[in-house]
């Protein structure tokens, strides 16, 4: 019976008879003339227009010294762009494309960037390139000054009334978004360890939210009355959690 496979096998043979029992370099030769082949093909196929989506990186240029960003901000931006097949490539592997410089005003209430400052931006970037559609309307960002602010410890304790103590040091400088920093007590609470109801001698470790920074990591605690001594390595340690 002429079944389907049989014709195919026929097919198949009929093909590859020319190929038998050449030399070595007809082989070589008929691989050099395919490869030819596939590289032209390409070739001819990225000298055409074509449109796809990339992802533009981003480069935030701002006064860092002064300002401080409340989420993280993006690092790059999907894009539809539309251009010959080299530069697509190209954009597509990183080859030759800088990040898009975006310069927002962080000033404090600051919730977006305009779309006329940002698509400048990325144009500028993909400059070999037309860029048809966009992610959105906005990149939303939130911004907040930077404030620094000197608060003293107090003990806070489970034992009633709770012990008098003093620390060293007895004033914590802290650094971070004014909203952060505006919203801390005064004075700053330190708790002791669960279970110690003894804070002589007791070095402890000083945790701050999230963004905020302290001039101290350990305070050391003495019972009031009794000669402070710096704080030393080697002592006990202990954390706490400080309110948010």
């Amino acid at each position: 019976m002429d079944g389907p496979l049989n014709r195919a096998g026929r097919l198949l043979r009929w093909f590859v008879r020319p190929f038998a029992g050449q030399e070595p370099s007809f082989y070589r030769a008929v691989t050099a003339c395919l490869l030819a082949a596939g590289l032209f093909w390409q070739m001819n196929a990225l000298n055409k227009t074509y449109t796809t989506r990339l992802s533009c990186p981003l480069a935030w240029h701002y006064d860092s010294a002064r300002y401080v960003p409340l989420r993280p901000l993006p690092t790059a931006l999907p894009v539809t762009v539309t251009g010959q097949g080299w530069r697509l490539l190209r954009a597509n592997m990183g080859w030759g494309v800088r990040p898009a410089d975006l310069r927002p005003v962080p000033l404090p209430g600051t919730r977006y960037l305009p779309p006329a400052a940002w698509r400048r931006g990325l144009q500028n970037a993909l400059e070999n390139v037309q860029v048809t559609e966009w992610a959105g309307d906005t990149l939303r960002l939130t911004f907040d000054r930077f404030a620094t602010r000197r608060l003293p410890l107090v003990l806070v304790s489970d034992t009633v009334p709770a012990p008098v103590v003093r620390f060293s040091p007895a004033v914590v400088a802290f650094r971070g978004p004014a909203t952060l920093i505006n919203s801390l007590p005064n004075p700053y609470p330190v708790a002791l360890p669960p279970g110690s109801n003894d804070p002589e001698g007791t070095e402890i470790e000083l945790v701050v939210p999230a963004r905020v920074r302290a001039s101290a990591s350990v305070v050391r605690a003495q019972r009031a009355g009794a000669p402070v001594a710096p704080a030393q390595r080697g002592r006990r340690r202990a954390s706490h959690t400080s309110p948010h």
